[in-house]
């Protein structure tokens, strides 16, 4: 629908003609109404008012025949009652049955109305209704005990006709006041639309930048003192704007160097600037209120104007705060004092989160510890064997070759060590290299449990697994690296539960999503179950982290190095997937991995 402002003036002055001729419609309707009704009333009313004509009529009712001598009568002053083909008379008897008319329907069968009932009733009957279709008049006629009923009734035609007149006349007058209306609205909405079109331009004007944009005015109304005001606005805010520009030159010089947080006080320590990095980094709201007290508090620093003041400079490396749900943050902090406004000393704060940069020489540093560890323990055993062997010429062959494998499980578990860096590095440097194919998922997962189901016979556990071949579907992917992440999982299961122990694998498909990917795709669900001892709830964070175990003198003894589920994550997110594990302590854990069946590796 239009809703323009040509529309509504011409809705407007529609509205406007068609409400007035409605009422002048109805007006005039009602006063024609209104004059014929009190034209016969009055009419009948001054006939029988009449004494002459009164007394006639009441005069022969003691006649035998006083129906027919008062019709002769009334019709000899039809004149005064303006009797003829639209208006007609009946005398009636007291139950309403017709004696005599002048209408020639002596077997007419007249409807009672209020009138003729009120004459019944002895009285004059002369109410009218707007919509009847007839005017009526009852006048009630006595002499002694005779009586009738005098009936005298109009059919409107006159009053009909006048009123279809005024009904045609009324409808052309609307119709060319439409006209008319359409056309002034035309021109009225021309008059005013014009000049606000162009106060829209020059607002649009400013809106993409150009504050010189002026209005002409040469009108002297509403509209010419409304141009007037715009362009009194736009020269404000062109030079509140050249005012403003000047401060952001000056904020520019103060901010220019640094890309971290910045926050900027005035002397009495009130807020002149801050950036998005300092009210990121320090969870400060846009509308929430803040000065140097404040802001230092934020930081947990106690340092106060004056002390700033006095050491023009303070630096802070490495400061520990906590903001966001009460996550621990590393920051960099450098405080310095600058001039203002000539002589006004300010205070800059220079905030630089160096989180992740901590975070990566704490795990660099760890990295290297637990190298050296996993390394130095092999290499000591090496160390150890091969010297008791070269010490002792004459040890016995059986010892000799115990001594002899431990430096070949030793070396076995240093290469097992290396080969995963190896991985861990290819991954990190991306640059690994992966070997896409297709193959059946339910097949690789039953033959996988098929070759652990031996190291689980010797731990006296029971292996389950439920894979149908034929429901899982084609699986693309790096089938040996698919394989190595299973392997370790049900290995893990094997190896750390209790002999007598239960492990199960099931494999099932579900309707999932890749990430950054809204189409859903069909997905394959692998879950290692075990009834083990579980994991405690403090570790479950930290499985997926590089050397990370969750106890060390166990793992150790059985040959692990903490590297085997680091390596597993990279090869599942790899492949587009998920992994996660759900373990509850002395209850079992289930490591759950996630494949799109198509999983992306080329």
């Amino acid at each position: 629908m239009n809703r323009n402002l040509n529309s509504k003036l011409v809705q407007i002055f529609i509205i406007f003609i068609i409400s007035v001729m409605i009422v002048v419609g109805v007006i005039l309707l009602n006063s024609v109404f209104d004059f014929y009704r009190n034209d016969f009333v009055e009419k009948m009313d001054n006939g029988f008012s009449q004494d002459n004509i009164r007394m006639e009529l009441s005069s022969n009712l003691s006649s035998t025949n006083h129906a027919k001598q008062n019709k002769e009568l009334l019709l000899t002053y039809s004149g005064i009652f303006g009797f003829g083909s639209d208006r007609c008379f009946y005398i009636l008897d007291m139950n309403g049955n017709i004696l005599a008319t002048n209408s020639g329907k002596t077997d007419e069968r007249l409807e009672k109305t209020v009138n003729m009932l009120s004459a019944m009733n002895g009285d004059i009957g002369k109410k009218q209704s707007l919509g009847s279709d007839i005017m009526d008049y009852a006048y009630y006629l006595s002499s002694g005990d005779n009586e009738c009923i005098i009936y005298v009734t109009d059919n409107l035609s006159q009053m009909k006709s006048l009123t279809w007149m005024l009904f045609s006349i009324i409808i052309q007058a609307l119709l060319i006041g439409l006209i008319i209306a359409v056309i002034l609205s035309f021109f009225l909405a021309q008059a005013i639309t014009s000049p606000l079109e162009k106060i829209t331009a020059g607002t649009m004007k400013i809106s993409e930048g150009d504050y010189s944009y002026r209005l002409e005015n040469s009108s002297k109304d509403e509209i010419g003192v409304l141009t007037r005001n715009f362009n009194s606005m736009a020269q404000v805010i062109e030079n509140t704007l050249e005012a403003v520009n000047g401060e952001k030159e000056k904020l520019a010089k103060i901010i220019g160097c640094l890309s971290d947080g910045v926050a900027a006080f005035d002397t009495d320590g009130k807020l002149m600037f801050t950036n998005k990095s300092a009210r990121r980094m320090l969870n400060i709201r846009k509308e929430e209120k803040i000065d140097f007290e404040s802001f230092t508090e934020k930081l947990d620093i106690p340092i106060t104007p004056h002390f700033l003041k006095l050491s023009k400079s303070i630096n802070i490396k490495e400061h520990k705060i906590r903001v966001f749900d009460n996550k621990e943050t590393i920051i960099d902090i450098d405080f310095a004092t600058f001039t203002y406004d000539k002589s006004e000393t300010g205070f800059l704060a220079v905030v630089q989160d160096v989180t992740e940069k901590a975070l990566l020489e704490k795990s660099r540093r760890e990295f290297i510890a637990n190298v050296s560890h996993e390394l130095r323990t092999p290499l000591t055993s090496i160390k150890g064997a091969t010297e008791t062997v070269m010490m002792d010429e004459e040890m016995p062959e059986a010892m000799r070759q115990r001594f002899l494998g431990i430096v070949m499980n030793e070396s076995d578990r240093m290469t097992r060590i290396v080969k995963d860096l190896l991985v861990l590095s290819r991954f990190d440097n991306r640059k690994m290299t992966w070997q896409s194919q297709s193959f059946p998922a339910g097949v690789m997962i039953n033959e996988i449990c098929t070759a652990l189901k031996t190291s689980a016979e010797h731990k006296n556990h029971v292996l389950e697994c439920k894979a149908d071949e034929k429901d899982l579907g084609t699986l693309k992917a790096d089938k040996e690296r698919i394989e190595q992440v299973l392997t370790n999982i049900i290995g893990n299961a094997i190896k750390y539960t209790p002999d007598g122990g239960k492990i199960r694998v099931t494999a099932e498909n579900f309707m999932g999503k890749k990430k950054e990917h809204l189409r859903p795709e069909k997905f394959i669900r692998i879950t290692v179950s075990d009834n083990g001892i579980g994991i405690p709830k403090e570790d479950l964070p930290r499985l997926f982290e590089r050397f990370y175990r969750v106890d060390k003198a166990r793992t150790s003894d059985m040959g692990g190095t903490g590297l085997g589920l680091s390596i597993a994550k990279e090869i599942v997110e790899a492949h587009n997937g998920n992994i996660f594990v759900e373990s509850e302590e002395n209850k079992g854990t289930n490591v759950i991995v996630e494949l799109p069946l198509d999983t992306g590796i080329e």
